[in-house]
Protein backbone atom coordinates (compact mmCIF):
# COMPACT_ATOMS: atom_id res chain seq x y z
CA UNK A 1 0.00 0.00 0.00
CA UNK A 2 1.37 3.53 -0.83
CA UNK A 3 1.72 6.40 1.63
CA UNK A 4 0.18 9.51 1.13
CA UNK A 5 3.36 11.34 0.09
CA UNK A 6 4.28 8.43 -2.50
CA UNK A 7 0.61 8.69 -3.77
CA UNK A 8 0.65 12.82 -3.55
CA UNK A 9 3.91 12.61 -5.80
CA UNK A 10 2.85 9.91 -8.71
CA UNK A 11 -0.87 11.50 -9.08
CA UNK A 12 1.40 15.18 -9.78
CA UNK A 13 3.83 13.53 -11.78
CA UNK A 14 1.51 11.56 -14.45
CA UNK A 15 -0.57 14.77 -13.90
CA UNK A 16 2.37 17.13 -14.91
CA UNK A 17 3.97 14.48 -17.60
CA UNK A 18 0.87 14.00 -19.39
CA UNK A 19 -0.19 17.34 -19.51
CA UNK A 20 3.36 18.40 -21.02
CA UNK A 21 2.97 15.53 -23.63
CA UNK A 22 -0.28 16.61 -24.49
CA UNK A 23 1.07 20.15 -24.98
CA UNK A 24 4.36 19.13 -26.73
CA UNK A 25 2.09 17.36 -29.40
CA UNK A 26 0.19 20.54 -29.81
CA UNK A 27 2.93 22.53 -30.45
CA UNK A 28 4.62 19.62 -32.68
CA UNK A 29 1.90 18.85 -34.85
CA UNK A 30 -0.28 22.24 -34.87
CA UNK A 31 2.00 25.29 -33.46
CA UNK A 32 5.20 25.31 -35.10
CA UNK A 33 4.14 24.38 -38.29
CA UNK A 34 2.16 27.16 -38.78
CA UNK A 35 4.64 29.37 -37.73
CA UNK A 36 5.63 30.26 -41.30
CA UNK A 37 1.86 31.22 -42.50
CA UNK A 38 1.56 34.22 -39.91
CA UNK A 39 1.81 37.60 -41.50
CA UNK A 40 4.87 38.97 -41.07
CA UNK A 41 3.66 42.68 -41.54
CA UNK A 42 6.09 45.59 -42.39
CA UNK A 43 9.80 45.17 -40.82
CA UNK A 44 8.47 42.21 -39.05
CA UNK A 45 6.20 43.76 -36.46
CA UNK A 46 3.60 41.28 -36.76
CA UNK A 47 5.70 38.65 -36.41
CA UNK A 48 7.57 40.11 -33.52
CA UNK A 49 4.06 40.99 -31.83
CA UNK A 50 3.48 37.38 -32.45
CA UNK A 51 6.90 35.98 -31.00
CA UNK A 52 6.07 38.13 -27.94
CA UNK A 53 3.00 36.88 -27.01
CA UNK A 54 3.85 33.40 -28.01
CA UNK A 55 6.57 33.61 -25.47
CA UNK A 56 4.50 34.32 -22.90
CA UNK A 57 1.48 32.40 -23.31
CA UNK A 58 3.48 29.47 -23.39
CA UNK A 59 5.27 30.05 -20.56
CA UNK A 60 2.34 30.24 -18.42
CA UNK A 61 1.00 27.21 -19.45
CA UNK A 62 3.99 25.02 -19.22
CA UNK A 63 5.76 27.04 -16.47
CA UNK A 64 3.49 25.13 -13.96
CA UNK A 65 3.62 21.70 -15.26
CA UNK A 66 7.55 21.64 -15.96
CA UNK A 67 7.89 22.60 -12.19
CA UNK A 68 5.46 20.49 -11.26
CA UNK A 69 7.27 17.59 -13.21
CA UNK A 70 10.40 18.33 -12.13
CA UNK A 71 9.82 18.54 -8.33
CA UNK A 72 7.89 15.39 -8.92
CA UNK A 73 10.67 13.52 -11.04
CA UNK A 74 13.62 14.35 -8.64
CA UNK A 75 11.55 12.99 -6.10
CA UNK A 76 11.05 9.71 -8.10
CA UNK A 77 14.73 9.32 -8.33
CA UNK A 78 15.41 10.04 -4.72
CA UNK A 79 12.63 7.98 -3.05
CA UNK A 80 11.23 5.58 -5.57
CA UNK A 81 7.56 4.76 -4.22
CA UNK A 82 6.39 1.21 -2.89
CA UNK A 83 9.26 -0.73 -3.52
CA UNK A 84 9.58 -0.13 -7.29
CA UNK A 85 13.72 -0.35 -8.30
CA UNK A 86 15.16 2.95 -8.85
CA UNK A 87 15.86 1.67 -12.55
CA UNK A 88 12.33 3.12 -14.37
CA UNK A 89 12.86 6.51 -11.91
CA UNK A 90 15.83 7.03 -13.54
CA UNK A 91 14.70 6.74 -17.27
CA UNK A 92 11.38 8.79 -16.67
CA UNK A 93 14.71 11.55 -15.42
CA UNK A 94 16.55 10.71 -18.04
CA UNK A 95 14.08 11.76 -20.48
CA UNK A 96 12.83 14.01 -18.36
CA UNK A 97 16.57 15.90 -19.01
CA UNK A 98 16.34 15.12 -22.53
CA UNK A 99 13.44 17.16 -23.34
CA UNK A 100 14.42 20.12 -20.55
CA UNK A 101 17.68 20.32 -22.04
CA UNK A 102 16.26 19.94 -25.82
CA UNK A 103 14.41 22.91 -24.37
CA UNK A 104 17.06 25.31 -23.07
CA UNK A 105 19.85 24.79 -25.34
CA UNK A 106 17.96 24.13 -28.99
CA UNK A 107 13.91 25.19 -28.62
CA UNK A 108 14.43 28.67 -26.93
CA UNK A 109 18.26 29.56 -29.15
CA UNK A 110 15.69 29.00 -32.17
CA UNK A 111 12.78 31.06 -30.45
CA UNK A 112 15.54 33.56 -29.89
CA UNK A 113 16.55 33.15 -33.66
CA UNK A 114 13.02 33.98 -34.76
CA UNK A 115 12.18 36.67 -32.42
CA UNK A 116 13.32 39.71 -34.57
CA UNK A 117 12.55 38.27 -37.86
CA UNK A 118 11.26 35.06 -38.98
CA UNK A 119 14.03 33.03 -40.31
CA UNK A 120 13.03 29.64 -42.70
CA UNK A 121 15.98 27.98 -41.42
CA UNK A 122 15.21 28.27 -37.83
CA UNK A 123 11.60 27.74 -38.17
CA UNK A 124 12.77 24.46 -40.28
CA UNK A 125 15.11 23.09 -37.21
CA UNK A 126 12.71 23.78 -34.51
CA UNK A 127 9.91 21.84 -36.13
CA UNK A 128 12.50 18.97 -36.75
CA UNK A 129 14.50 19.23 -33.40
CA UNK A 130 11.26 19.09 -31.46
CA UNK A 131 10.64 15.72 -32.51
CA UNK A 132 13.22 14.68 -29.65
CA UNK A 133 11.19 16.28 -27.01
CA UNK A 134 7.88 15.20 -28.24
CA UNK A 135 9.50 11.58 -27.93
CA UNK A 136 10.97 12.45 -24.82
CA UNK A 137 7.55 13.28 -23.44
CA UNK A 138 5.56 10.89 -24.83
CA UNK A 139 8.50 8.01 -23.35
CA UNK A 140 8.34 9.44 -20.18
CA UNK A 141 4.39 9.68 -19.88
CA UNK A 142 4.89 5.96 -20.02
CA UNK A 143 7.81 5.20 -17.94
CA UNK A 144 6.05 7.17 -15.03
CA UNK A 145 2.82 5.39 -15.69
CA UNK A 146 4.39 2.03 -15.32
CA UNK A 147 5.69 3.17 -12.19
CA UNK A 148 2.81 4.30 -10.44
CA UNK A 149 1.17 0.65 -12.21
CA UNK A 150 4.52 -0.93 -10.14
CA UNK A 151 3.79 1.11 -7.27
CA UNK A 152 0.34 0.41 -7.12
CA UNK A 153 0.26 -3.25 -7.03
Amino acid sequence: MLDTTDAIVLVVALAATWAMTGVIWVIQLVHYPIFDAIDRGTDDQLWQRFGDRHRRSISSVVGPFMLAEGVTGIWLVVDPPGGVSIVLPLVAGALMAIAYGMTAFVSVPLHERLTATFDDDAHRRLVSTNWVRTFAWTARGFVVTVVAVLALT
